[in-house]
């Protein structure tokens, strides 16, 4: 009886080993053959580590799916699965599980069960809450919840140690967990189009992320920790109700882009915006009367987009950010152009246009490099004949400038013949 059992033993212990495999490497997985469709699996089984099921027009997972006691990897997205079965998530060597673009209302408790798991994909879907038992899975890096229709999320989510990527766009958060601030490991972040009104005091503490979505929220201001994200690269929270940019924005020494259009800010002062390699700043459709932020080290910078705001002049450190090639100040109440703007010997395209306009310095004939000038719908009075000095320009715009008599066009067709001139 003894030797039966054991004999019994040894058979299930071997059968388990030959009937599930190690777990391949992302390099070794990236190799496999991806099979697309269960007649494809018939007879293969042991050697199905990628099943790729999207839009197979699906409303449960198929059955024969549990058998496969090697698979990795597992899309099924864009189909009509309404449940997550249990059975799935008991798959032994699942790590990568697609679900999105499905009709799921509820991620099961059971979730714990699938301790291997590195990537969740549950975009699109119904989704209005996380459970508690989503924070116990210790190997996710990933977590895809984009467009689903969550108001809250759980204070567990921050034992998520591992998470290095989290999509929660087009959700109905109105704030994060206290918790957040533990995801030391998240690089991405995108929390765009929610309801969010302000951020966690921690939010600082997540200092390995590179990329932050924050459009389209209820965000009145920034934190002051915020000027602890070191290694952000890119930083979006356009149509926001943020009335101040931070000084401790100006401590993002890796910021490439930033983007603050579309809210309520007054003025750039101080460092706020003085980035060694920002590329590109956006400020457009603000509140904004002045911008006499430091700009020293925007060496960088080569496009600035501070249009349609409240500026009466040209910001006055713009000529410090030498590198520039595009400049965008219009729909503002500019009525004269003058300072440092004459040293932007770079600046290619520079766009006046819907300002109060009278005069142009003949100091921007420096501006040698300049190919489009835009004019348009100002109160210009003449161009001085030192403009000429633009000797590059292809385009000049001057329409609905209706103070510029017929004299003063034929000079300035005369001061610009190679030109295409717009009147």
């Amino acid at each position: 009886m003894k030797n039966s059992a054991l004999i019994l033993f040894m058979m299930l212990l071997f059968g388990t080993a030959y009937s599930q495999k190690p777990l391949k490497a992302e390099e070794e997985l990236s190799k496999e053959k991806v099979y697309r469709s269960m007649s494809e699996v018939i007879g293969n089984k042991r050697r199905v580590f990628i099943l790729n099921l999207d839009g197979k027009k699906l409303n449960k997972i198929p059955e024969k799916v549990y058998k496969l006691k090697n698979l990795q990897v597992l899309y099924v997205r864009n189909n009509q699965i309404r449940e997550i079965p249990v059975e799935l998530l008991q798959m032994p060597n699942l790590q990568v599980l697609a679900l999105g673009e499905n009709q799921i209302s509820v991620i099961p408790e059971e979730i714990t069960q699938a301790e291997k798991l590195e990537v969740l994909d549950l975009f699109s879907n119904q989704l209005t809450t996380v459970p508690d038992e989503l924070g116990q899975l210790k190997n996710l890096k990933k977590l895809d919840l984009n467009w689903n229709q969550l108001n809250k999320l759980p204070e567990t989510l921050g034992n998520l140690a591992n998470l290095e990527v989290l999509y929660l766009e087009k959700n109905q958060l109105t704030a994060l967990p206290a918790s957040f601030g533990k995801l030391v490991k998240l690089s991405e972040l995108k929390i765009n189009e929610n309801k969010l009104e302000q951020l966690p005091l921690n939010f600082g503490q997540l200092t390995f992320l590179t990329e932050l979505n924050l459009e389209k929220n209820q965000l009145t201001a920034l934190p002051v920790s915020i000027g602890q994200m070191k290694n952000l690269k890119h930083l979006n929270v356009s149509q926001n109700k943020i009335t101040a940019v931070p000084d401790e924005l100006g401590q993002m020494e890796q910021l490439e882009t930033l983007n603050l259009s579309n809210n309520k800010i007054t003025r750039i002062s101080g460092n706020s915006i003085n980035l060694p390699n920002v590329s590109r700043i956006d400020v457009s459709i603000n509140q904004i009367s002045s911008i006499t932020a430091n700009m020293a080290k925007l060496q960088k910078l080569t496009h600035f987009d501070a249009s349609i705001n409240r500026l009466t002049e040209v910001p006055i450190n713009i000529g410090y950010a030498s590198n520039l090639n595009v400049v965008h100040l219009n729909r503002n109440q500019i009525s004269w152009v003058t300072g440092t703007i004459s040293k932007l010997n770079k600046l290619e395209e520079l766009d006046l246009s819907d300002n109060q306009i009278e005069k142009i310095d003949k100091s921007l004939g420096a501006l040698v490099s300049l190919k489009k000038l835009n004019l348009n719908q100002n109160q210009l009075l003449y161009l001085n004949k030192q403009l000429s000095g633009m000797h590059s320009l292809e385009e000049l715009y001057l329409k609905n400038n209706p103070r510029l008599n017929d004299f003063q066009q034929k000079q300035v067709m005369k001061f610009f013949p190679n030109t295409k001139i717009y009147f």
